[in-house]
């Protein structure tokens, strides 16, 4: 079967063997190429395993799942806190660490899986993942539904932020940097940055973002690092420092609110299932893995989502 990966810089489609051993079989109906993708692929440091952690499809008796792609341990106190995804004892993740999802079939422990509404469209459920990044953020900093919030970076983690704060119930608003970004965000329900604000999503993380994302917060406020800073956290430091402004790390997904963020970003997905409309720019077969890559990281393309469907 075709699988997709990238080392020392280039993006291939290799023939592999069908998986075996224990688990779960999943066909794989859409696998997303995420901005760590794309990270590890310029740095060159991504070993020539099966790519992709943006992963849903079919069991083989033809249940719809979302796939959440990390195994921990599921014994130490990370673990039974429902903060797996900070596990320090056995974490693997697929697609970094073990084989991913950019591929046509795939075999998953069952905790992973994560049933769908059959509202949902398997060539979108990918974006489950980026929503329950983005769901994490919120859930991990008590975000309400009368609190106001900024977002700022609006790739696919910014506009997941989006509509995560209106399946909260939030009034939302976006700084974006590209026009088709900010037409996306619209089509979300955001508006544009006025004023202060109770939580501020930064889903870049530049010194140039978080700056901005610091005098954008309300004193006393939150700013959320959904976006990670690759060239480390540079705050204005006087404006940090006299408003009280609280910084809160934002990393994946978990269920410390005794409840799967994945859960929950397959609930905001079904009952909005537009989002993939309006995410999903881009749709390719395994074969055409480089221009699919190319393409998701040339901004001129008006590329947000860019998604694999292996049946293509």
């Amino acid at each position: 079967m075709k699988a997709v990966s990238y080392s020392e810089g280039k993006v291939f489609t290799a023939d592999i063997e069908r998986p075996k051993g224990d688990g779960v079989l999943v066909n794989i109906s859409s696998a997303g190429i995420c901005g760590s993708d794309l990270h590890l692929l310029n740095a060159g440091v991504h070993a020539p395993h099966v790519a992709g952690h943006e992963i849903a499809g079919l069991t083989s008796n033809g249940i719809p799942v979302a796939i959440e792609p990390i195994i921990s341990c599921q014994s130490c106190d990370s673990c039974t806190k429902g903060d797996y995804h900070l596990c320090k004892e056995e974490f693997y993740g697929m697609g970094m660490s073990i084989n991913g999802g950019m591929t046509e079939q795939i075999i998953v422990p069952e905790h992973c899986l994560v049933p769908l509404d059959k509202k949902i469209s398997l060539k979108d459920a990918c974006l489950i993942e980026p929503l329950a990044v983005a769901l994490h953020g919120f859930i991990r900093t008590n975000t309400k539904s009368d609190h106001r919030v900024a977002v700022i970076g609006s790739g696919t983690i910014g506009l997941a932020a989006v509509a995560a704060a209106k399946f909260i119930g939030c009034k939302v608003d976006l700084h974006a940097r590209y026009d088709h970004q900010k037409e996306a965000g619209e089509k979300l329900g955001a508006g544009s940055l006025e004023g202060l604000y109770d939580r501020v999503f930064d889903c870049v993380g530049t010194k140039e973002t978080l700056n901005l994302s610091v005098r954008t917060a309300k004193p006393g406020s939150w700013v959320v690092l959904l976006g990670i800073p690759m060239e480390g956290i540079v705050l204005p430091g006087m404006k940090t420092i006299m408003n009280e402004i609280k910084l809160f790390p934002s990393i994946m997904y978990g269920a410390s609110s005794g409840i799967k963020d994945f859960e929950q970003a397959a609930k905001l997905l079904a009952l909005n299932p537009d989002i993939g409309n309006t995410m999903i720019t881009h749709r390719f077969s395994l074969e055409d893995s480089k221009e699919a890559f190319r393409v998701a990281q040339d901004k001129s393309s008006k590329s947000i989502k860019v998604v694999f469907d292996p049946k293509a």
